[in-house]
């Protein structure tokens, strides 16, 4: 790895962001290099559903699907629900969102998160247009006229007119290029774990919204649910050093029994809630995409679908052939993505505050709310189109695909 190599693009880190942009861009012909940590591909889960499941909204799909990476994902393992029911702890306040009020048959999927990588990164190393570094870190960044140079650890050296840090929320190419981030930790950490109850979800997502967070049952293929509980730090902890018996009766109580009791839970991790947002999206032959540019509050799922629409929107705005790194390319690119993310943070922020909150008069407030909103109809429907991804100012990678026959469907 020593010697220098001229590219149209490096792409810094492998994640599901990363490399789904790094085959966006190979399959338009650009020359890309794609440099990541770790010593190899990422490997498909085994037997057992992994404790780290994303959503994939529609948007996210088709984009999946016009890079060619859905149909490993859709054959290997997905879990489609067609419904999200939204209730509130303090009232009997209910929303339900369901996929056949905007003619959908889905509202979308959960997948594993090292599934989707695995399938990118096989397309990765079969694609020509892409050289794959792994075991390799970037060490230094330096913006020259025409180009970007990155220098990485063991001496060697990757040239391209573009550098796209997507290499995660505490960003090694992002901090070498100066570029400072907003940061806000909301003093709460994520639990997962997958677990097993009484009734059959019927693939419906819920969620519920306690004092101090919210609540996720996330429908598996396999019968069972995916959790995202998000608890105080203290509490949280808590939650971790409980046996499974006491954990799953407290789980159960948390759910309102609303699939029955838990029956079992497999080993439970957490992780903090911390949102970021970079100061800036670009610089000098430097763009950020997905978790090095923002990270949001987890609780509706969408920090997957916000980064791979980074991904789609600057492949979008790159220039067909020519200076992928010119200026007017990477301003339309921040334009397009900052204002779409600040919107979702904003909104991100307005659920935690406004329901995490006790007091009768703010759970007041809730129910009242969550039973107009269930009965406000041509709004519910824009609501609900807006968070499948199928409205908004979408890249044309990921624009809605024709859900009907043919090599686009992606059911």
């Amino acid at each position: 790895m020593s010697t220098r190599s001229a590219h149209d693009v490096i792409v810094v880190g492998a994640g599901a962001v990363g490399a789904a942009l790094a085959l966006a861009l190979a399959q338009r012909n650009r020359r890309v290099a794609l440099v990541d940590g770790r010593p190899g591909p990422s490997e498909a889960p085994g037997d057992e559903y992994g404790e780290f499941v994303v959503s994939l909204n529609l948007a996210s799909v088709a984009f999946l699907t016009r890079i060619g990476a859905w149909p490993g994902i859709r054959d290997a393992r997905i879990s489609p629900y067609g419904a999200m029911e939204v209730r509130d702890a303090g009232g009997s306040g209910l929303t339900r969102f369901d996929s056949a009020d905007i003619g959908e048959p889905v509202l979308g999927y959960f997948v594993e998160a090292a599934l989707v990588e695995a399938v990118l990164h096989r397309h990765l190393e079969e694609h020509p247009g892409v050289t794959l570094h792994w075991g390799a870190r970037a060490e230094a960044f330096v913006p020259l006229h025409d180009r970007a140079r990155v220098t990485l650890e063991g001496g060697g050296t990757v040239e391209a007119r573009l550098a796209a840090a997507a290499d995660g929320a505490r960003s090694g190419l992002r901090q070498l290029a100066g570029i400072d981030v907003d940061r806000f930790d909301y003093g709460q950490r994520a639990l997962v774990c997958n677990f097993s109850t009484e009734a059959d979800h019927g693939a419906t997502a819920r969620q519920r919204f306690l004092p101090g967070g919210p609540v996720a049952m996330l429908p598996l293929a396999d019968g069972r649910c995916s959790l995202a509980w998000f608890r105080p730090e203290e509490e949280a902890q808590r939650l971790l050093a409980l046996d499974d018996t006491d954990f799953c009766a407290e789980l159960s109580e948390a759910t309102d029994y609303v699939l029955g009791a838990v029956t079992g839970a497999t080993r439970r991790r957490a992780f903090p809630i911390v949102r970021r947002h970079a100061q800036r999206y670009v610089g000098d032959r430097i763009a950020l995409v997905g978790d090095a540019a923002h990270t949001i509050h987890p609780q509706a799922g969408q920090g997957m679908n916000i980064g791979l629409l980074d991904a789609a929107a600057l492949a979008d705005s790159l220039p067909a052939r020519g200076d992928a790194g010119a200026r007017r390319a990477l301003r339309h690119y921040a334009r397009w993505r900052r204002g779409h993310n600040e919107a979702v943070m904003r909104a991100m922020d307005f659920f935690h505050y406004g329901f995490s909150q006790g007091g009768a008069p703010r759970a007041w407030a809730r129910n009242l709310g969550m039973m107009l909103a269930e009965r406000s109809g041509p709004a519910k429907r824009l609501f609900t189109r807006f968070g499948t991804g199928l409205a908004g100012d979408l890249p044309p990678l990921a624009l809605p695909l024709a859900l009907g026959p043919g090599a686009d469907d992606p059911l």
